[in-house]
């Protein structure tokens, strides 16, 4: 496709381009980025490249994976790597440089200002939250969800079915798009998709679950039934994804301290007043409820489900946040003349590259290695301490799972079958009987999820010997020696 010379000289295009390779660069410099969860796919994906099959342990098909189409996206990279984190990075940064350019897009649908339009571009490519998720489905999540939003104003009915489907095998809550799109549907009186464009997104799902059935004996993944049990169990606490959600938004502009002015978060209020002017907005109400119903749906259905706020999780606000920042921006813009039109858009690109300079140091010293160093470390001790077929019982199973290349008991039962019902019924003991592991890694004083070290050390302490060797700040590594009748 020729490129004009008018789009080459329009600056919403080179505040787009900016954008996408800030996001490409920062891709490259934290391709170290490791999050626990994310080793978890790869994990999965390195075993079935290697030919293992499709599972976390080698021989014990148990479905772990509640984002089957980000590890299916990630299966060529990595086989051509040799490395499933590099396949799940590559597909991550993609799909985050994909996420600024649909919604751009999407906006420029209700903005006639194009150049307002693109700085919710430039907001993604400054906050953190984009950043932090690398590795993980969040991103391929919130493209998918921005594009079936795109396709839905457009009135495309069948691939937007079809990316309704891809988006529910990536995150079971985009399924929230539909009861969003079908009341705005009614409200505003738009045409009904017809019924063969749900044969594509049924056909996807269903397939999904028969192949779960066939290859892991169950329809649903382990992991998600696990968090739904931990959950009920108030295994996190109590509202911690509400709770979490002001933190998110907050931290999605910078560290706490950087953004406080006269003891008050002045930036992050400023872009929330600027986002609820997009109410007033008129061209953009149907984008409004769409995304509005949307996000109440999804809240309710972590808050109501008790599952704990993750980082992956809180990606989707900050991206809808983009879009009502920019509409509330052109709406007050539309207050003034010409040449304060031009001085606010200039202003807010300077007060975005500030952010994103601000931030940049800050990101590539936390973020551009794995997360949880100290697991890393537990991992590459017991890789080379430990016999190779031996097993590990742990709670946080990604990063120590991926460097031990040891069987992991996950005493939460994401991968370890059975376990997760334990938990279901705040019983953290019983799993020693079903899978008792060789080793035990806890932390010291165990957590009440690793009660039963201290069951063990309490009613059988012949059956816990301390590794010696194993030197790590408030961690320990057990040897199990289960007695007899356990």
């Amino acid at each position: 496709m020729k490129i004009t010379r008018a789009e080459l000289r329009d600056p919403a295009n080179w505040v787009l381009g900016f954008s996408v390779a800030t996001i490409a660069f920062n891709g490259y410099a934290f391709r170290g980025h490791e999050l626990d969860d994310g080793l978890i796919y790869a994990r999965y994906i390195q075993n079935l490249i290697e030919g293992n099959g499709f599972v976390y342990n080698v021989g014990e098909a148990l479905n772990g994976l509640t984002s089957p189409l980000f590890a299916y996206l990630s299966l060529l990279p990595a086989l051509l790597a040799g490395d499933a984190r590099v396949g799940t990075m590559l597909i991550s940064v993609l799909a985050a440089m994909g996420t600024v350019i649909i919604f751009y897009r999407l906006l420029t649908l209700f903005i006639a200002d194009r150049q307002i339009a693109a700085l919710s571009a430039l907001f993604a490519a400054g906050n953190g939250i984009t950043f932090i998720n690398f590795g993980m489905e969040a991103s391929l999540f919130t493209f998918l969800a921005g594009l079936c939003c795109y396709l839905y104003f457009k009135d495309r009915f069948f691939p937007l079915g079809v990316c309704i489907g891809l988006a529910i095998l990536t995150r079971p809550e985009a399924v929230f798009l539909v009861p969003a799109m079908a009341l705005n549907t009614w409200f505003s009186k738009r045409e009904w998709p017809g019924p063969r464009c749900y044969i594509i997104p049924t056909a996807l799902v269903f397939s999904q679950l028969l192949f779960n059935g066939f290859y892991y004996g169950e329809l649903l993944p382990s992991s998600g039934l696990a968090k739904v049990s931990q959950g009920a169990m108030g295994h996190w606490g109590y509202n911690t994804f509400l709770l979490r959600l002001s933190e998110m938004l907050i931290r999605g502009f910078g560290l706490r301290r950087q953004l406080m002015t006269f003891d008050v978060y002045l930036i992050p209020l400023l872009f929330l007043l600027i986002a609820a002017c997009a109410v007033f907005q008129r061209r953009a109400r149907q984008h409004l409820i769409v995304s509005g119903t949307f996000l109440l749906c999804y809240t309710g259905f972590f808050a109501v489900l008790n599952i704990p706020g993750q980082w992956w999780y809180y990606a989707i606000y900050l991206s809808v946040l983009t879009t009502w920042v920019a509409l509330g921006l052109d709406w007050a813009a539309g207050r003034f003349g010409q040449d304060v039109r031009r001085w606010l858009r200039l202003s807010f690109v300077a007060a975005f590259a500030l952010l994103l300079i601000w931030q940049q140091a800050f990101h590539l010293r936390v973020h551009g290695r794995t997360v949880r160093e100290d697991y890393r470390q537990f991992g590459l001790w017991i890789a080379e301490n430990t016999p190779a077929d031996a097993s590990i019982g742990v709670a946080e199973i990604g990063t120590v799972g991926w460097y031990s290349d040891r069987r992991i008991i996950d005493i939460l039962g994401l991968v370890s079958e059975g376990n997760a019902d334990f938990v279901a019924v705040g019983d953290y003991t019983s799993w020693l009987d079903l899978h008792p592991p060789d080793y035990i890694l806890s932390r010291e004083p165990p957590r009440f999820y690793e009660r039963s070290v201290t069951y063990l050390q309490q009613n059988e302490p012949d059956s816990l010997v301390e590794v010696s060797g194993f030197d790590f700040p408030d961690f320990k590594l057990y040897r199990y020696l289960p007695q007899n009748g356990n």
